[in-house]
Formats: C-alpha cells, sequence, structure tokens
C-alpha cells in the first residue's frame, strides 16, 4: 500500500514537472502541434516571450510572410516550420535585445479554405487536418443549384469587386499614413506618396489631409517646445538676480561684523554704550535671515529649472511615443489588407469565370471539374483534382461545370478569356 502511494505521488511530481518545463519553455511547445506545417500569409500565431509579456501576443503572417513583432521589427519566417520560425526570432531577440531569450510559437488559425464555383455557399472556411474536397463541398452547403447561381451571380460579382475596390482604398490610405507617420518620426517637414497613383486624383485629397496633419502636428509640438523654453531664461534671470543680492547682503554682513568687532572693543574700554551694540546684533540677524531666505529661494528656482528640462524632454518624448504607436498600428492594418488583396482579386475573377460558365451552360447535362489552387515554393500552382482530394490550408477550391458539347467548351473557354481580360483591365 505504502508503494503504491508513494508511485502515485511520484506521478504528480512528475505531471507538476513537465508542466513547469513547459510553462518556462524547457519543452518546446510547437511539438504539440505539425511540426512539418510551414507557415505562409494568412496565418495567425502566438508568440510567447518567457518573462516579457509586452513581447508576446498574437500576430499575422503578412503578404511578404514576415511578421511584425515589437522591439525587432519584421521577421521572415515564410516557409518556415515552428520550431524554425521560433528559433529565427530567438536569435533576433537574443541580438543585442535580451539575453538567452525563452520564445514559444503556436498556431491559431490556420489559413482558410476557399470554395469557388458550383457550390451555395461560396467563401472561406476555417481549415481543419484531414478535410478533402468533398468536405469543403459540404462546408459550402453543397453543389450550387443553376436558378439559384444565375440569380445571384451579377449580385455576388459586385460585391467581389467592391471588396476589391474597398481594400485596394485602404492599402493606399495605410501606405500614405505610414510615409507621413514616417516623416514624423525622422522629424521631416514633408513627405511623398509611397507609389506612382495611376490617378493623382484617386489620392490626392488623401495627400493633402496627411500632409495637413503633418504640419499640425509638427506645428503642435514645435509650439510646445518653444512655450517651454521661453521660461528658461526668465527663472535663468531670476537666479542671477537672487545671486547677486544674496551677495550684496553677504557684503553687507562682512561691514556688520567688523563694526561689531571695534564697537565691542570701545565697550570693553567704557567708551561705547551697550543698547548701541544691541541695534548692531539685530541688524547682523536681519542679514543673516535674508541671506536664508535667498539661499532657498535659489533652491526653488533651480528645481524649477531642472523640472522645465524635465517637461520639456516629457514633451518630446509623448509626442514620439504617439507617432510609435500609431505607425504599429497603420502597419498591422496594412499587413492585413495586403494579405486579403490577391485572395479577393481570385475570387472576383473566379466570380466572373464562374458565371461565364454557368451561362453557356444552361440547360446542359451537369459535369463538374474539380481545380485547386495551392502555393507551391511560393509560387501558385493549379491542378485538377477529386472529390477525395485532400486539402491544405489556403487552398483555393474552384468547382466548375463543364459542358456536354465541345462547341459549348469553346464558348466556356472564350468567356473565360474575356473575363479574364477585363479583370487585368480592371487592376490597378
Amino acid at each position: 500500500m505504502t508503494d503504491l502511494m508513494d508511485r502515485s505521488g511520484l506521478k504528480r511530481r512528475a505531471c507538476h514537472l513537465g508542466a513547469l518545463l513547459v510553462m518556462v519553455g524547457l519543452v518546446d511547445p510547437a511539438v504539440a502541434q505539425d511540426a512539418n506545417y510551414r507557415l505562409a500569409p494568412g496565418d495567425r500565431v502566438a508568440v510567447s516571450v518567457y518573462g516579457q509579456a509586452d513581447l508576446s501576443g498574437e500576430f499575422g503572417v503578412g503578404g511578404g510572410g514576415s511578421l511584425f513583432l515589437p522591439l525587432i521589427g519584421e521577421v521572415s519566417v515564410s516557409a518556415m516550420t515552428l520550431p524554425e520560425a521560433q528559433k529565427q526570432i530567438s536569435e533576433r531577440l537574443g541580438d543585442g535585445f535580451l539575453q538567452r531569450p525563452v520564445v514559444s510559437l503556436r498556431i491559431t488559425e490556420m489559413r482558410p479554405i476557399y470554395m469557388l464555383g458550383d457550390v451555395r455557399l461560396p467563401g472561406s472556411y476555417p481549415f481543419r487536418y484531414g478535410s478533402s474536397v468533398l468536405s469543403g463541398i459540404a462546408l459550402a452547403g453543397g453543389f450550387g443549384v443553376p436558378e439559384q447561381a444565375q440569380i445571384n451571380l451579377r449580385t455576388e460579382f459586385l460585391a467581389a469587386d467592391e471588396r476589391v475596390r474597398v481594400l485596394e482604398a485602404n492599402r493606399r490610405l495605410y501606405l500614405i499614413r505610414r510615409a507621413r507617420l514616417e516623416a514624423q518620426r525622422q522629424n521631416r517637414n514633408s513627405f511623398e506618396a509611397p507609389f506612382d497613383p495611376p490617378d493623382e486624383g484617386s489620392v490626392g485629397h488623401i495627400l493633402a489631409e496627411e500632409r495637413d496633419i503633418l504640419t499640425a502636428q509638427q506645428g503642435a509640438l514645435s509650439q510646445a517646445v518653444l512655450s517651454l523654453q521661453a521660461q528658461k531664461p526668465r527663472l535663468e534671470a531670476e537666479i542671477a538676480g537672487v545671486r547677486a543680492q544674496r551677495a550684496s547682503e553677504e557684503t553687507q554682513l562682512q561691514l556688520i561684523q567688523s563694526h561689531i568687532e571695534d564697537y565691542q572693543k570701545l565697550m570693553a574700554s567704557g567708551l561705547a554704550r551697550r543698547y548701541q551694540g544691541i541695534e548692531f546684533q539685530r541688524e547682523e540677524a536681519r542679514n543673516r535671515g535674508a541671506i536664508a531666505r535667498m539661499n532657498s529661494d535659489l533652491a526653488r528656482l533651480d528645481l524649477a529649472l531642472g523640472d522645465l528640462v524635465l517637461r520639456l524632454q516629457e514633451t518630446k518624448d509623448a509626442y514620439y511615443r504617439k507617432v510609435m504607436s500609431e505607425l504599429q498600428d497603420v502597419t498591422t492594418r496594412l499587413v492585413e489588407t495586403e494579405t486579403q488583396l490577391p485572395i479577393v482579386r481570385e475570387i472576383r475573377e473566379a466570380k466572373l469565370q464562374s458565371g461565364g460558365t454557368l451561362a453557356a451552360f444552361s440547360g446542359a447535362p451537369l459535369k463538374r471539374k474539380v481545380f485547386v489552387t495551392r502555393v507551391q515554393d511560393k509560387a501558385p500552382a493549379t491542378f485538377e483534382a477529386t472529390e477525395s482530394t485532400l486539402l491544405a490550408p489556403g487552398d483555393i477550391v474552384d468547382i466548375r461545370r463543364e459542358p456536354a458539347s465541345p462547341a459549348l467548351q469553346s464558348n466556356a473557354a472564350s468567356f473565360g478569356d474575356r473575363a479574364t481580360q477585363r479583370v487585368s483591365e480592371n487592376r490597378p
């Protein structure tokens, strides 16, 4: 019985020790997830730096394949596994920032899969391990109904086109705002658009507004700094005046003390009255009191001068902290927008292509083909799949209806080419 209790206690202590090792980062948390999974734009990961709450959090992999992390900025993790990305971040933090940093990574959200074409509810759906094309079709509500697809075709394309335009406008806004914040951070008085706009009028008002903000905020900072700096000469003049008065009082005190010594000699000889000596001593006390007050005034003025210098530095620090906070927020929004743009453009193009197919095949026997677009070696590749094909995070699944006759197939191909050309013409 005692042996059983001892073994139970050992097991509990081993569990507690294992949990503690995970907490301090001695056990790699990435082992709990797929070590072969490679990160790509659209993934979200939780980064935990032991003992550094300000450096931890949840971050998204941007369109360029990088994480934008506090303190160290962008870290490229594209096509890396969790252990590789974890090592990369640890090395960056250990390069002049932290001593022997303990970093752990965990995937909180994988890239979704996108169901397009002949399904009831096209859109993005969360990826789950073991998902196949058939399960993706089930998530999207099954195969589409021809009549429903025809009715909703134009509305869906217009919604997709609007989404693209909104994201493109947001991207231009964030790029210009980031350029303005960089100018503020570097204390420059002007900046230019970080891209060549196809139409100056489309971004002209944004540039004008951001330039006005730059002028206003730099003007407010300059006014606050000048207002504080203007107080320094006044304080210095007061300090000089008090010091001069103290020097005069000290000289007068020396004269009174010399007079008291001479008068005390006369009193000892009986040639002077004691009452007059008391008056001299009172005058000496008044001088000493005046000098003490002036020393107090000098201490107060020195403290005020030091406080003025501190307030001046705090004003500048608060300004640049605000600029850096806004810069990080704009960079995060820009990364999210650039991550979404390629996908929504692909969705818009797929809407046009599926629209041409549905229009051409109205009333024809239904045949479907499945095409999966997957990023391989940082480049998208499209291949034909079956309903049992296993999906990967970020896959775009396009369910296309095929015509029964070669003539209808030719019409569909022709329409697809025209749709692709129209999408290219609409892109900025």
